[in-house]
């Protein structure tokens, strides 16, 4: 379904990342990993500028190019008319020179995007986002770059379990728990009021608390008499 997931900051920087189909064009490519990952990088990159830079304009060049319809036509009408390149925010869903379809979501200045090559539902595609960083908050207490850093391995941990090779299998909190063991770093949200609150009144900190028990609001970790020591481990047989 999805070929790559990605998050990114506002700045362009990919926060986190993970792969799901090979790129078809550098599948003969002995490189292999390398290709793929620098194949990644560039068009993260790529996707960040045309997100960043959106104008009307690309938005008229990409419609008329869906349509049939030359770029140069569409420019000279363009030059010939009255049209400007205003800027605009990008739409969720767009298509870029590599042939993949990309969709994306923006929370908390973050962007939750993903690559396809495959016609899937844009609506079911956003729903995923959008479900993926609620599941991200939750677990972390608050959602920022900052905080994604520091989970990354519980991100990861979650992303396997949502998601299994790029189709979405279990995208509940609650019904997450019982498959994810690693424990959240909370890290404290910034609160900056500029004096419009009381500042006698304390701010609720259940909103930024994760949803495993054994971490409290405050990041510490909560004593369990009955709390067991066990590993986990996945073993995959290859039958020849």
């Amino acid at each position: 379904m999805i070929s790559n997931f990605f998050v990114l900051s506002t700045r362009g920087d990919t926060v986190l990342a993970k792969a799901y189909h090979a790129n078809p064009s550098s599948s003969g490519n002995t490189a292999g990993t390398d290709s793929n990952a620098a194949h990644e990088r560039s068009h993260t990159e790529a996707f960040f500028r045309k997100v960043k830079f959106w104008t009307e304009m690309e938005g008229v060049v990409n419609s008329n190019a869906e349509n049939g319809e030359s770029s140069s036509s569409s420019n000279s009408s363009m030059i010939g008319g009255d049209a400007r390149a205003t800027k605009q925010n990008a739409p969720p869903v767009f298509r870029m020179a590599d042939g993949l379809s990309y969709l994306h979501v923006k929370r908390n200045g973050l962007i939750f995007g993903c690559s396809t090559a495959r016609n899937v539902s844009p609506s079911f595609v956003v729903e995923l986002l959008s479900r993926i960083a609620k599941v991200f908050k939750d677990y972390c207490g608050t959602l920022s770059e900052e905080a994604i850093r520091k989970n990354f391995i519980l991100l990861y941990e979650l992303l396997d379990e949502m998601i299994d090779y790029g189709f979405p299998q279990v995208t509940q909190t609650e019904n997450l728990k019982a498959f994810v063991y690693n424990e959240p770093i909370v890290v404290e949200n910034i609160s900056h009021t500029g004096g419009l609150v009381n500042p006698k009144t304390a701010s609720a900190s259940a909103v930024h608390k994760p949803v495993i028990a054994s971490v409290s609001a405050d990041g510490r970790r909560a004593i369990n008499k009955n709390q067991k020591n066990e590993i986990f481990v996945d073993i995959l047989e290859l039958n020849d």
